[in-house]
Parts: structure tokens; C-alpha cells; sequence
């Protein structure tokens, strides 16, 4: 063993030079460089990202609660829209709320989704829930008690959701944020490695997520 490191060591200070030599602070300053530029490649994905907040709207304090959570999106820099911005309940004509959903569902990268008791967040659940392509970009949101009631009920709701936070009502905000965050730095850096590779969206093989949804009719 002993060898062996005598022998990496060797090689790694033939390959770095000494420490304060120009050649040094010249091969610092380009992995600065690179670096640099691996973040702000991954920044410039990262606010491409689209967050679609689901959740109930029927009435002010349910919609201030869905919007209080997208400013809190787009103060940490992640780009997020509630479903108010396509769909209007109230207007006649135009497509359904299950068209929108299925539109905004395709065209959005990440689902916040909390969980409610109201007639457009159930209509919500029902569709989420067997359009499972869309499960892999759903965060689930749901009070920690009502968690604790469903949670050995195997024939609950909550099943069709494979990625579940439970929440205590003050923290919601912040939970929110952050899981939201890692989610979509997470998914940038998916991205940017695919883009390295040749997968993902370069590749001739990927199917766009309305080819994914129609192969399911």
C-alpha cells in the first residue's frame, strides 16, 4: 500500500505545479473557469424549469395560499405558475379544467400539488391519479395529521402518489421551497449531464410527453 501512494504521489506532482508557480495560479484560474461555467450553464436550465402549483382555488384564502406559494417560488428563483393563469372556472367556453390540467401538466417540469378538499382539487387528484407518466414530476403535499389518518389505509387516495411530504401548517411555505428547489436543481443537473451524453431531448429515441399520454388512450 504504502507503494501504491508513493507511486500516485509521484505522478500527481509531476502533472500540478508547485504551489504559488505561475503555472500554478494559470491551471487554478481555469478550473475557476470551468466551473463558472458549468454553474451558470446549470442557472440557465435551472430557470427554464416550469413549477405548475395545483391545489385548492375555491375560495380567496385557498387561491391567496396557491399564490403566496408561487411569489415564494419566484423569490428563490425558480420559475412557477397556479393554474388560475390558464384556467378560469368562472368563464364559459374555451377548454375544460381537465384540458388545461393535461396541457400545463405536459408543458410544466414539476407538479407542487397540496392536497385539498375542494371540487377542483379533487377533480385534480382523480386525473393526477391515473395519468401516471405525470407521477414522476408530482410533489405531493398533505397535513401531517391527515397523513397519520391515511397512511396504513393502503385503499386511500394517497397511494397513486409516489412522492409524499407531510406538513406541519406552518411550515408549509417553507417545505414547499424546499423541496421544490432540490427538485428542480436536481432536474437541471439531469439535464445538463443528458445534454453531455447525447440523451434526454438529444436524443432520437425520446418521446415528447404528448406521444407519452396518447399512447395511453
Amino acid at each position: 500500500m504504502g507503494d501504491y501512494l508513493a507511486e500516485i504521489k509521484a505522478n500527481l506532482e509531476e502533472r500540478i505545479p508547485e504551489y504559488g508557480s505561475k503555472d500554478f495560479e494559470k491551471m487554478k484560474d481555469q478550473i475557476r473557469k470551468e466551473l463558472s461555467k458549468k454553474e451558470n450553464d446549470l442557472l440557465l436550465i435551472t430557470r427554464s424549469l416550469k413549477v405548475l402549483i395545483l391545489g385548492d382555488w375555491h375560495t380567496k384564502e385557498k387561491a391567496q395560499l396557491l399564490w403566496n406559494v408561487r411569489n415564494l417560488l419566484l423569490k428563490n428563483g425558480v420559475y412557477a405558475e397556479t393554474v388560475d393563469s390558464y384556467y378560469d372556472p368562472k368563464r364559459r367556453g374555451g377548454l375544460s379544467q381537465l384540458q388545461v390540467l393535461q396541457t400545463c401538466c405536459t408543458l410544466h417540469q414539476l407538479i407542487v400539488f397540496i392536497d385539498g378538499e375542494g371540487k377542483g382539487t379533487v377533480t385534480e387528484q382523480t386525473y393526477l391519479a391515473r395519468e401516471y407518466p405525470f407521477h414522476g414530476k408530482i410533489i405531493f403535499f398533505i397535513d401531517e395529521s391527515k397523513f397519520d389518518e391515511l397512511k396504513d389505509k393502503p385503499n386511500s387516495y394517497i397511494r397513486s402518489f409516489p412522492t409524499i411530504i407531510p406538513y406541519k401548517k406552518s411550515d408549509l411555505l417553507d417545505t414547499i421551497v424546499i423541496f421544490s428547489r432540490l427538485r428542480i436543481y436536481r432536474l437541471a443537473g439531469i439535464i445538463q449531464q443528458q445534454e453531455t451524453s447525447g440523451k434526454g431531448l438529444k436524443s432520437p429515441q425520446y418521446e415528447p410527453w404528448k406521444e407519452r399520454l396518447a399512447r395511453r388512450r
